[in-house]
């Protein structure tokens, strides 16, 4: 009987990976195939700064357990609110959905699956481990591979784009201002931030800086717009190194992949952080000590050194 229960729960899951896969691009297709000529024609000129004052917009991007830009972990919460006290005069925007063409958020309707990730927000607001849970991230890992994908991805990454682009708007940013944009993309959000760095770069007029924090992400052509890539990699990180493995183009014996390139001409720096895996109480946002000093504030303390 519970041999029976398990290969039963094993068909399930596998039956949704495989449709989570077959779907991954189709969100993406489906949003480029209604997108209207007004956004196209969004190209008026910038108007004037109102002040003349520079001001610096962070923008945070949740990693691959994220089911909505206003649905963090208390531990990113928690980052988020030690980033506001470290840079006061600073705008940080984090309510960005990156796993979306779109920024729709899992939970929202007419999502074909909204009921299925509802009920996987209560069980991670209870920090309950589940099939779920497992599915969550298994989806929005599916649409970092799109977006590091050259046939889908040039379109994931222009979505991606103009749902930051939004997000700065709402909190200010004016086109052309020149203000700088630094993107902290954790995990699978570091591979959509330097994906949308070159259409940010044209539609905003600015700079873009990216912080990839145990970023999973692929010799994207993106690279080539970002002006300094900062890229943290804790010690014991093995998820970031995926990334380091699944894509070719980072392997150093392909010494002109954009990856190798902005590595040898400075663009790409590489940082070590001590001790450190991906998530959990060990990961980069981990609150209990570690010699008195906390993982969460060894990263933000670093992140702030780069900033």
């Amino acid at each position: 009987m519970i041999s029976d229960v398990l290969l039963a729960a094993f068909g399930l899951g596998l039956f949704a990976l495989v449709l989570t896969a077959a779907l991954s691009p189709l969100e993406t297709l489906s949003w480029w195939a209604g997108w209207t000529e007004e956004e196209l024609d969004e190209t008026s000129p910038p108007p004037p700064n109102p002040d003349g004052k520079r001001r610096r917009y962070i923008v945070y991007l949740s990693g691959v357990a994220s089911l909505s830009g206003e649905f963090l972990l208390p531990r990113e919460k928690a980052f988020i609110r030690r980033l506001h006290q470290k840079f006061p005069d600073a705008v940080i925007v984090s309510d960005v959905f990156p796993y979306s063409p779109n920024g729709m958020p899992l939970l929202e309707s007419p999502r074909l699956f909204d009921r299925i990730w509802r009920r996987a927000q209560i069980l991670k607001l209870r920090e309950r481990q589940s099939l779920f849970h497992t599915l969550i991230n298994v989806r929005n890992i599916f649409q970092v591979m799109v977006s590091a994908d050259h046939r889908y991805g040039p379109i994931f990454n222009q979505g991606a784009a103009s749902v930051i682009e939004s997000s700065l708007l709402e909190d200010g940013y004016v086109r052309g201002s020149g203000d700088p944009v630094i993107i902290i993309g954790y995990s699978g959000g570091a591979q959509v931030a330097v994906g949308a760095a070159p259409f940010l770069k044209a539609r905003l007029g600015a700079d873009i800086d990216v912080i990839s924090l145990g970023g999973v992400l692929a010799s994207d052509p993106g690279l080539n717009y970002v002006r300094k890539l900062h890229h943290l990699t804790g010690e014991k990180d093995r998820i970031e190194r995926v990334g380091a493995v699944i894509f070719p183009d980072r392997w150093k014996v392909l010494a002109y992949s954009d990856w190798n390139a902005g590595k040898k001409d400075g663009r790409i720096n590489i940082h070590r952080l001590p001790r450190m895996s991906h998530a959990g109480v060990k990961g980069y946002f981990g609150r209990p000590p570690v010699n008195g000093v906390s993982n969460a504030e060894r990263t933000l303390e670093k992140i702030a050194e780069l900033i």
